[in-house]
């Protein structure tokens, strides 16, 4: 099998490392000649919680997508969302008749790319372990989780249970026949964590700590929430978190409830057991890149017109993110309080 893999961020560098560690040969896009010259000099390298370790042997680098060979059976797209669209124009000459595309990405895509091609060649991939980037062809795995793929339409195919097998070497993997609705469940968790790391500038273990803002985490949830129910979205079980479980109702808001109080400690629960994860955002607006707002709190605010839902806290953090984008704002405490006071301000929350 001919396989390649395109976007060595964190999650990428992960991977890739685990599938070549586990005998399987992989191509790897390194976009850098800095990337290139690493992995061929020294190997991927990734650190954290699963240890230590150095792969070098059946990961070929090239320098693009352009110097891919013909005839590519498998393609793990594992780029930004900003970036999805541009890879898959590049590789679409490189792949066989018989191909899988593999999309490792956060959000909805699938549902553009379906438009182009076979949706039985297109295998969705939700990834909820978390990683960051540490240099060229490195990461750090800084939280454990899972991985859930499935094909966005029609049967599963003989090489979806190797595929299985072979990412469970990372993290617990498992088939599903409604991966979509996978998808979109692990959206409500991206549209909280990318774009409050951003904010803030905060981990999401600190993040967490503070009352307001696990409310404003459940208030973006809870828009989504009722985004999927106008969708006919099933929400699946995430690492056993039942979203539809969180989801946020005025009557909870003003008294006591223990309702709300099991859902904040739901939420501290999540800061501690992923207290260093740092948003991806955060660390593109770092670097001077776009962020994926607009495919993650921009997707609800777009299906929300579409299907009469009001998503006025995503509409907010959407239009606050792009401002840091713009370098007219930078992370900060004082921003986070900002999102904090809009919560309270939708929810008619007085201190």
């Amino acid at each position: 099998m001919k396989a390649a893999l395109v976007g060595l961020g964190a999650i990428g560098t992960v991977i890739a490392a685990d599938l070549a560690k586990n005998d399987f040969p992989l191509y790897v896009v390194c976009k850098h000649q800095e990337t290139l010259d690493m992995i061929e000099n020294r190997g991927v390298k990734v650190t954290g919680i699963s240890g230590e370790y150095i792969v070098k042997d059946n990961i070929m680098p090239v320098l693009t997508i352009e110097n891919l060979p013909e005839e590519l059976d498998l393609v793990f797209i594992v780029t930004k969302l900003t970036d999805i669209q541009d890879a898959y124009d590049r590789i679409e000459s490189k792949l066989n008749k018989d191909y899988t595309l593999v999309t490792m990405t956060n959000g909805m895509f699938e549902e553009k790319l379906a438009e182009q091609i076979d949706g039985r060649k297109l295998l969705g991939c939700v990834v909820s372990f978390g990683a960051s980037r540490n240099g060229p062809a490195e990461a750090i795995k800084t939280s454990l989780g899972e991985m859930v793929i499935g094909r966005k339409e029609g049967p599963k195919k003989p090489i979806d249970d190797k595929l299985v097998n072979l990412l469970s070497k990372t993290v617990p993997t498992s088939y599903s026949e409604n991966i979509m609705n996978e998808k979109f469940t692990k959206l409500l968790i991206n549209v909280s964590v990318a774009s409050f790391g951003v904010i803030s500038g905060m981990t999401l273990g600190k993040m967490l700590e503070r009352k307001y803002t696990r409310l404003a985490f459940l208030t973006v949830m809870t828009e989504g929430v009722e985004v999927g129910k106008a969708k006919g979205v099933q929400l699946q079980r995430l690492n056993n978190l039942n979203l539809n479980s969180l989801a946020l109702t005025k009557k909870e808001l003003h008294g006591f409830s223990f309702k709300h109080i099991y859902k904040q400690i739901v939420l501290k629960m999540i800061g501690k057991k992923y207290k260093n994860l740092r948003s991806s955002s955060l660390q593109s607006i770092e670097s001077g890149k776009r962020t994926e707002i607009d495919f993650l709190n921009g997707y609800l605010v777009e299906q929300g017109k579409k299907f009469g839902v009001t998503t006025l806290l995503n509409k907010y953090v959407q239009d606050e993110v792009h401002k840091f984008e713009a370098g007219k704002k930078k992370p900060s405490l004082e921003e986070l309080v900002k999102l904090e006071e809009k919560t309270k301000e939708i929810w008619g929350i007085k201190d």
